[in-house]
């Protein structure tokens, strides 16, 4: 019987037959379910630790959080030299006095029996007899299930110091009074097992699932299981059985479209469901499918008690915005129920909890209608592809504004369904509709949606204006000055014309804000981020007129503006004034989407300026307030990845782009896939992946669609390098164009980057090219430029040190390495050992070696690929026509090669060479690219 429940780290075979026992409820799958835990553990050790103040924790958390396997975990951890006693409440057993207790009262005397006291006298000293001197610990689970008899003798145990306690809760106020007694009074603590972290999410699934999940994914999972970790397990089940979540090129993705039946995640709440009576079951299912209901209507259909119920039980949320409503407490549950849900059953409610056209959100209500294969009223239709337009769910309003067959004479539903068309980036089908919107004699008379209908119809324009070919960017000067800037200017006619028919000045000011905003996005379409700087200005010198959201995606446009041109440093300025305004939190009438898509902006041209390690220490804010503002998603995993691209990482790089990309691969909203292939084509390159980066680079070649003009000349960035690395001849004369071609735009940071990428390559003769860009720009990385300029142009080590101190401190982690491996090799073709020595010291400092060791490596580091290899060879005492053979090289090339060594390396002979280099040293130093 002891054995059965407790533990002795002096008893192995009783240790093994706990392990056994530990409860039906969920045996743990793997160490994964941890994940995002570490610190909880090591609270929960700190707690149980002789030495704490606090003699345990009461741990709580939702069913399915893992709250079991935790305790069970953190038991095996550091409860090997302890006495443990397993106790498990239950509903059968809160029954009866002493019921948890039972394994433990069996071996006392009858007369130990007999009174509450003695019990606890009598079981006191059983533990403290059978402990053997050990620490005793109490690991109770489903605390709030226990009988007040067990609780109050398991209390006493602790307030007595017989025992140390870690109890798990599902609901805390449910408790027992002796132990909510016992945290008040701080004699044990609390701990609440929070939802998963997306992030969390995301390594838990790539645990078990065995592979990278998109960010994509893990956020669409962690919204449906609430970051329960059982729940989220669960729900990859089903997205996997329902090809929601699918394998694609060894990333799990998400595919929209497909819809689980969440059979699984059903049965993992099962216990939030089981019990339910008819007229429960039949509110919950009804709330599932309209979102929400009137408290009145609902009170004419089911019983009043049946309604407390469930809000007692956590279910129901009552709101009193307007006329009281109830709606469900997860939204998950209702996604849940609705796939449970057949057509007949859909029906059967709607005759009797129809939807409330004043309560329940026309998204929810227009679905059920369809579902049920009722008839949807084209203005329930509007409004639900409003709704689902403004979530992002554009094949939802298509659906939705197709239900009715007399959509094409409506201008506010053609508007939407364009947009629906427009949100997936295909501009023929948004010109499609509303060509034959006007075909069916839709007229352009003023009105507000015939004015949104005209800058709709110019975007379509715009973006096939600017549709990319091959590798190619679109030539610069008149293709902004089209056909769908001249509808943007009819649509500016019209608003003056609304506004003299007597147009409310809300609404007005909000059409206005909606064509300054339609004005910024065609001019950086087109890459006239002079224009839209000098257009946005004014806009934004206005203050908060039209809004503080208004005047944050306005300024984020014109932070690009700057930040492209020859502003770097009002566009820095201006975007740390963005990005604090937007984390402490959103103004009201700014959406989630639209400022994901401006932190997204101000990332990128961050990173186009120079500005890298700003860019860094905002995405580090973001993680911090991940909850609080949203940015992820695939937009989120691009900047990462594009940020560590820009640092020169390509492992790390490679971990977010390439997770990012098969994602893109399968649905690319945001016209992204075509550059993080080029980013991810570099990153693999500088890891060395040739064939993969090839593969990369000819994909992106075939891309099709319209991407913004920066978005396609950042891909061209990376392409460039990407080739450069590969050993292409035509990496110089490409950067060349580039720059070239970005100097007459005006786009001086990416001329910059161009002109930089020459003499990157080993072309001192193009450092004046660099120079004289540099020197018309702002900011930090301009002026690391030009240092960087004079010390290759004029071979001064000196200044290649501070250019390479510099790039440190921007970010620039491989440029700093290049640049002080240039200075090396600078200073070691002069002569100049004093230079030599001093970079080897400052190696050293930096990296702790000894200093034989940093000398060997520093030394080294100087050297190509082949040399040192080479060098190693010799050092070894290899002849030189072994080393020929051994590398399938002539043998004069060996010579020509270790002149150069012996050059770099200021040594005469082999074996000063081998007293430089440890014979037996492996190679551990790559090459510079």
């Amino acid at each position: 019987m002891d054995d059965q429940h407790s533990t002795g780290a002096t008893a192995p075979t009783a240790h093994r037959t706990a392990g056994a026992h530990t409860g039906p409820d969920t045996p743990p799958r793997s160490d994964s379910l941890f994940l995002g835990r570490a610190g909880l553990i090591r609270t929960m050790a700190e707690r149980l630790a002789p030495d704490s103040p606090a003699s345990g924790c009461l741990l709580v958390g939702e069913e399915g959080s893992g709250k079991s396997a935790l305790m069970r975990h953190v038991l095996q951890l550091y409860g090997q030299d302890t006495y443990t006693i397993h106790v498990r409440g239950s509903a059968f057993a809160g029954r009866t006095p002493f019921g948890a207790l039972t394994f433990l009262l069996s071996d006392l005397d009858p007369e130990a029996s007999s009174h509450p006291v003695l019990i606890l006298r009598g079981l006191t000293e059983l533990v403290r007899e059978r402990a053997q001197g050990r620490e005793v610990l109490l690991a109770v689970d489903n605390a709030e299930e226990l009988d007040e008899f067990s609780a109050m003798v398991l209390s006493q145990l602790v307030v007595n110091r017989s025992a140390r306690m870690i109890a798990a809760f599902r609901d805390f106020s449910a408790g027992p009074s002796e132990f909510i007694g016992l945290w008040r009074e701080g004699v044990l603590s609390r701990l609440d097992l929070e939802p998963l972290l997306p992030m969390e999410c995301a390594h838990l699934l790539e645990s078990e699932l065995r592979g990278p999940v998109s960010r994509a994914a893990a956020e669409d999972l962690a919204a449906i299981s609430g970051g329960n970790p059982s729940l989220l397990l669960a729900a990859a089940a089903d997205y996997q059985d329902s090809g929601r979540l699918m394998l694609v090129g060894q990333v799990w993705v998400l595919v929209p479209g497909h819809q689980p039946g969440f059979t699984r995640l059903h049965a993992a709440m099962g216990s939030r469901l089981s019990g339910l009576g008819p007229g429960q079951r039949e509110l919950l299912e009804a709330l599932a499918l309209a979102g929400a209901l009137p408290l009145t209507q609902v009170l004419e259909h089911v019983d009043s008690m049946d309604v407390d119920t469930l809000q007692e039980a956590g279910l129901l949320l009552l709101t009193q915005a307007g006329v009281p409503a109830l709606s469900l407490v997860e939204p998950a549950l209702g996604a849940v129920l609705r796939a449970q849900l057949d057509a007949g059953r859909r029906q059967d409610l709607l005759d009797r909890l129809p939807p409330h056209p004043a309560v329940s959100p026309p998204l929810r209500s227009a679905e059920w209608l369809l579902s049920a294969g009722a008839k949807v009223s084209p203005e329930q239709a509007l409004a639900a592809a409003r709704a689902a337009n403004a979530e992002g769910d554009a094949a939802a309003a298509e659906q939705f504004i197709t239900a009715d067959p007399n959509h094409l004479s409506s201008p506010a539903a053609v508007l939407e369904l364009a947009r629906s068309h427009l949100d997936r980036r295909d501009h023929r089908s948004a010109a499609g509709v509303v060509a034959r919107h006007r075909h069916a004699g839709g007229e352009i008379s003023v009105s507000t949606d015939n004015l949104r209908l005209l800058v709709a119809e110019s975007r379509a324009g715009c973006l096939a204006a600017s549709e990319q070919s091959g590798d190619r960017l679109p030539p610069f000067g008149g293709t902004a000055a089209g056909v769908h800037v001249a509808l943007l200017d009819e649509a500016e006619q019209m608003l003056a014309a609304l506004k003299r028919a007597g147009i409310g000045r809300a609404e007005a000011a909000q059409l206005e804000g909606e064509l300054t905003l339609s004005r910024a996005r065609c001019f950086f379409q087109h890459g006239q981020f002079r224009d839209c700087a000098s257009f946005l200005s004014t806009v934004y010198a206005r203050g908060n007129e039209n809004g503080r959201g208004f005047r944050v995606l306005v300024g984020s446009w014109l932070c690009a503006a700057w930040g492209m041109t020859d502003r770097q440093a009002d566009a820095l300025e201006l975007a740390g004034t963005l990005w604090h305004l937007m984390a402490d939190g959103l103004p009201p009438d700014l959406d989630a989407r639209p400022a994901a898509e401006a932190k997204a902006r101000i990332i990128h041209t961050l990173l186009v300026a120079g500005a890298v390690a700003t860019a860094a220490g905002y995405l580090e804010e973001a993680n911090d307030a991940a909850e609080r503002v949203a940015f992820g998603g695939t937009e989120r995993e691009v900047s990462e990845g594009m940020l560590r691209a820009f640092q020169g990482r390509g492992p790390a790089a490679t971990a977010h782009l390439l997770p990012a990309l098969r994602q893109l691969e399968v649905a690319d909203p945001f016209g992204l896939l075509g550059v993080v292939l080029s980013a991810a084509a570099y990153a693999a390159a500088l890891h060395g992946q040739e064939d993969r980066a090839r593969e990369h680079l000819r994909a992106a070649e075939s891309v099709t669609g319209s991407p913004p003009w920066p978005v396609q000349r950042t891909a061209a960035h990376f392409a460039a390098l990407a080739q450069g690395v590969l050993g292409s001849p035509e990496t110089r004369p490409r950067l060349e164009e580039l720059a070239a071609a970005d100097e007459e735009r005006e786009a001086g940071s990416y001329a910059l980057l161009a002109a930089l990428g020459v003499v990157r390559l080993g072309n001192p003769e193009a450092a004046q090219m660099l120079l004289d860009t540099a020197s018309g720009l702002q900011g930090n990385f301009a002026r690391l430029c030009e240092i960087y300029a004079k010390g290759a142009g004029e071979f001064d080590a000196q200044l290649l040190l501070l250019a390479a101190d510099a790039a440190n401190a921007e970010g620039h982690e491989l440029l700093a390495l290049e640049t002080g491996e240039r200075a090396l090799e600078v200073a070691s073709g002069a002569g100049d050992r004093a230079t030599v020595r001093f970079i080897h010291r400052n190696r050293r400092l930096a990296s702790a070696e000894t200093e034989h060791d940093g000398e060997v490596e520093d030394c080294l580091r100087g050297l190509t690929v082949r040399e040192r290899a080479i060098a190693r060879h010799a050092a070894n005492g290899t002849s030189n026509k072994m080393i020929a053979q051994e590398l399938s090289i002539s043998v004069r090339t060996v010579e020509g090669h270790l002149y150069q060594i012996y050059s770099k390396l200021h040594v005469g002979s082999r074996r000063e060479l081998a007293r430089l280099v440890a014979a037996d040293k492996p190679a551990a130093v790559t090459g510079v690219r």
